[in-house]
């Protein structure tokens, strides 16, 4: 089922029932106060013709001349006819034209049981008809010297055809059902071309996004300038084309950068190899090619390791479990493991942490951040020059700052800085060794403690490479 058939359905369901709601409703109300008119003229003429009639302790006269009898306008519904019984089923008056049936029903009620004082109801059962009868009744009758418009008891009678009122509700019925049907119709109609209309920026999108190929990232979706929720779909689908575009570039350069560093040791570990088959040789000589070997096997597996690492996305990658690491304590450990290193005596730190600070993190994967930067800051540094590590509070984190007075990274540079195999240009004209790997997983190895690796630098002044990390636990201050 097509989104257009689903919210053209969704709305005529809706629709639907909203006119059922109102047909229902403007037919009870329209239907009830036609039963109401109708029977309240029946009524009037009923009440008009027991107003005729005196009703005396001994006798009930009729006496319609004495008396202003006016039944009103009632065309609407047709003529209502009317007769007035009395003793021993005698006529006393009736309408001009009277049915017989309504008579011989009179007749019957006359001689019936019935409430007296009472307003009845009853159907016709020769036609459809609607009759209201009411008995006037002498409290104490006496029949003696009465005149012919006297008597015990009277029973007026009104009845109507129906045929006009069913008639009319018939045409309302058939007006509540027809009507809305023929304005649920041309809604559906209308409502259709509609959502069709307003969904067809999302068939252009479906059919360009259709022929796009799977390596083309530079074609996008043509987004017209509407402001809407579609066009903000479409803008948002060119976005993860544009993120898709940047993830294919980089899976692309790190595969070639991966290629090229693993070339390198691999040339040089089948270059010594050849050169050590060409001839026999003493045992020292093959010593020198075997430790020639192994430093450019471990150069090798360390590019592997690092590969595999960065290769795994950051939902894949399972650290071990972290522990609060009391990091004041840490550092100066740490630092003491420095003092016999090449320029050992170049490095100072400047612990400014409270004792009992602490991290969440492992000791392997902090001293593999710390000692990236470090070893860094020593490379491009000149010796001589201070490699200063320096520890500190900023406000709910903890800032582990190693600044060099060496040569230097380009604003260029700094925005590659964190990327595999990104090595900047000033490294690479002065020859230093290196394959771009390093900050690359200080930065994702920081990222995973929760943390983030900085860089502020100026060409020729020397770096500051900073960790920010996430206080576990302060020390409460003391009391005074």
């Amino acid at each position: 089922m097509t989104l257009t058939t689903r919210v053209s359905a969704f709305f005529l369901v809706m629709l639907a029932a909203a006119l059922a709601v109102y047909s229902l409703a403007f037919y009870s109300v329209t239907s009830r106060q036609i039963h109401f008119q109708f029977e309240r003229e029946m009524s009037g003429v009923l009440n008009a013709l027991v107003a005729a009639a005196e009703v005396e302790d001994t006798e009930v006269k009729w006496q319609p001349l004495e008396h202003s009898i006016a039944f009103g306008s009632l065309d609407e519904f047709g003529e209502v006819e009317w007769i007035v019984i009395g003793d021993q089923q005698i006529m006393v008056e009736s309408a001009r034209s009277v049915d017989p049936a309504f008579q011989k029903e009179a007749r019957e009620l006359v001689a019936s049981s019935v409430d007296r004082g009472a307003l009845h109801i009853e159907a016709s059962r020769s036609e459809p008809r609607l009759m209201m009868y009411r008995r006037l009744q002498a409290p104490h009758p006496q029949a003696i010297a009465r005149e012919l418009d006297e008597f015990d008891e009277v029973m007026v009678f009104v009845s109507r055809s129906t045929v006009k009122r069913d008639a009319l509700l018939w045409r309302l019925t058939t007006l509540v059902i027809l009507l809305p049907l023929a304005a649920w119709l041309i809604a559906a109609i209308l409502g259709r071309w509609a959502v069709r209309q307003s969904l067809r920026p999302v068939s252009k999108m479906s059919e360009q996004a259709q022929m796009i190929a799977g390596t083309d990232f530079q074609t996008r979706l043509q987004v017209d300038d509407t402001g809407d929720e579609l066009a903000e779909l479409g803008l948002a689908f060119n976005r993860l084309l544009d993120r898709q575009q940047v993830a294919f570039e980089q899976q692309r350069r790190f595969a070639g950068d991966a290629a090229h560093e693993l070339r390198s040791p691999i040339t040089v570990l089948m270059g010594e190899i050849d050169v050590t088959l060409r001839r026999p040789r003493s045992e020292t000589e093959y010593q020198g090619a075997l430790e020639v070997l192994r430093k450019q096997t471990k150069t090798l597996q360390e590019i592997v390791e690092s590969l595999l690492f960065l290769a795994r996305s950051e939902g894949d990658a399972t650290l071990p479990e972290l522990q609060p690491i009391d990091l004041h304590s840490w550092l100066d450990n740490h630092f003491r493991s420095w003092a016999n290193r090449p320029r050992g005596t170049d490095l100072q730190l400047q612990n400014h942490l409270e004792a009992s600070t602490t991290v969440l993190g492992t000791n392997s994967l902090l001293a593999q951040i710390v000692e990236n930067l470090v070893s860094n800051a020593l490379k491009y540094s000149e010796p001589g020059t201070p490699v200063v590590v320096s520890a500190e509070c900023v406000e709910e984190e903890v800032l582990i700052e190693v600044a060099d007075s060496g040569y230097g990274i380009s604003d260029a540079d700094q925005e590659h800085l964190f990327d595999a195999f990104f090595r900047s240009s000033d490294a690479r004209n002065r020859g230093i060794a290196g394959n771009g790997l390093g900050l690359a997983i200080a930065s994702r190895i920081a990222n995973a403690l929760g943390g983030r690796l900085q860089c502020t630098s100026r060409l020729g002044q020397g770096s500051r490479f900073g960790l920010y990390l996430p206080v576990n636990a302060r020390p409460e201050p003391a009391d005074h």
